[in-house]
């Protein structure tokens, strides 16, 4: 072989063009990180318990979602805290596991915690299971409201929701998150005074807002082919939708409504969740990370090619 490329000049040059070009070629395909990537074996699990105390969350909440996890034997330690109106409870699986197996492990652990939640108490949610804990973001931005601009979380928020879909269709993207959002809800304050004038009861008024908003199904019809789903319509849509909801009579017959009784109104969720702070102004942070074993320097550019054109059309 030898021989025939020294040979045959051409030959030689032909085969030296092929590698050079396989070496440019998997030059530009091989991954390029800036951080390692690492394997996840713990996970926390979150569950909200509003005003209950340590004691009972403790009993109706943390042991109850202990029991199911201790079911999936590839979970090696479980370490969990009870607080007032909160449970944490920290999973880490067995370091023999392999990697393809992780997922798998995860999904059960999920199934889990649906299977517990299904004994919690009225008015206490699903779990909320984070398995993201040890990689890093490739890119972080802040998005603050301008200085001449009244502050508004929600404007903030929704903002950030359309980054955050601009930035999910870039090819190789794993996640976008977004951290220091504050949501919406609708405020129902009630005049104390002017429901006991009429005899009513804060309880009548909230039972009243509930019943009005069913996301439950109001029966179902069964036939020999098909069974149809019966649902009622009139789902709470605006404002003036609750402020119409009845909630009783007064002295001379005629109905009170919400409205009549109650301010109701948009505002932002209080006590929020979590806040986040850019230059020491409030700030709602879109968190991208690209996929693993990709080129870092190429995703960043398409990132922040999508930012550019993003911040340009606010």
């Amino acid at each position: 072989m030898t021989t025939l490329l020294f040979r045959n000049p051409r030959l030689l040059l032909l085969v030296l063009g092929v590698i050079l070009a396989l070496a440019a070629s998997a030059l530009n395909k091989i991954g390029r990180q800036e951080d390692p990537t690492i394997t996840n074996i713990f996970a926390t699990v979150v569950t909200p318990y509003p005003g209950a105390e340590p004691a009972r969350v403790e009993s109706l909440v943390t042991e109850r979602i202990e029991e199911e996890l201790r079911e999936i034997p590839e979970i090696d330690e479980i370490v969990s805290a009870s607080r007032s109106g909160v449970s944490v409870i920290t999973v880490e699986l067995s370091d023999r596991i392999g990697e393809e197996t992780i997922e798998q492990v995860w999904s059960e652990i999920r199934d889990a915690l649906a299977d517990a939640a299904r004994t919690f108490p009225d008015g206490v949610p699903e779990p909320e299971l984070d398995t993201d804990r040890t990689s890093a973001f490739t890119t972080i931005s802040a998005l603050v409201m301008r200085d001449r601009l009244p502050p508004s979380p929600a404007i903030q928020r929704r903002y950030a929701e359309m980054l955050q879909d601009r930035l999910r269709q870039i090819p190789d993207t794993k996640v976008v998150r977004l951290f220091g959002e504050q949501s919406e809800e609708i405020r129902v304050t009630i005049d104390a005074d002017r429901v006991s004038a009429l005899g009513l009861g804060v309880d009548q008024v909230s039972a009243a807002v509930a019943r009005a908003d069913a996301k439950v199904r109001a029966g179902e019809m069964q036939g020999r082919r098909y069974d149809l789903l019966v649902e009622v319509a009139g789902e709470i849509e605006d404002l003036q939708r609750i402020r119409d909801i009845p909630v009783g009579a007064d002295v001379d017959g005629a109905t009170v409504r919400v409205g009549d009784v109650a301010r109701v109104e948009r505002s932002v969720a209080e006590p929020a969740t979590e806040i986040a702070y850019a230059d020491g102004r409030p700030a709602v942070l879109v968190a991208a990370r690209m996929e693993n074993d990709r080129q870092v320097d190429a995703w960043t550019a398409a990132a922040r090619a999508v930012m550019q054109d993003f911040e340009a059309g606010l």
